[in-house]
């Protein structure tokens, strides 16, 4: 009589539609974080995709233009261009012009040592003062 009372509790319980609406809702959301998980997962790796084929294109067009860099550094208009501006070549046929500027000759010949071209820092410096041990130290922390 104990064991028909168990069973028939029992299946009060398992038949009941509240604990069988809890217990859908608990296998739905156990079923929805894998899925939630391999989605965010699968979206992360798209992602990824499109940022390395974007790569891709980026470096296929450096590509290219590198490629036109070589050809035209194995040119002969480049070994001719080279020839003249760091031999000082000239064609047959052609004439060389000298242009002076008449300020710069004016400037040169006032000043001792000036440069002929204009590169800052090229200044020469002063006789190098020298500093002390601790000055170094302090100005090596502090500036």
């Amino acid at each position: 009589m104990m064991n028909r009372r168990k069973n028939n509790y029992l299946e009060k319980i398992f038949f009941n539609q509240k604990f069988l609406t809890l217990l859908g809702l608990v296998v739905i959301i156990l079923i929805s974080f894998p899925f939630a998980k391999n989605t965010l997962k699968q979206y992360r790796i798209n992602k990824e995709i499109s940022e390395l084929k974007q790569e891709i294109l980026d470096l296929q067009n450096k590509n290219g233009d590198l490629k036109n860099f070589v050809s035209y550094l194995e040119s002969d208009q480049f070994a001719e261009e080279q020839a003249r501006l760091n031999l000082g070549l000239k064609s047959p046929g052609e004439e060389l012009t000298v242009i002076k500027n008449a300020a710069a000759d004016i400037s040169a010949g006032t000043s001792s040592g000036a440069t002929i071209f204009n590169i800052p820092g090229y200044e020469k410096a002063g006789p190098e003062i020298k500093k002390s041990n601790p000055r170094k130290w302090l100005n090596y922390f502090f500036r």
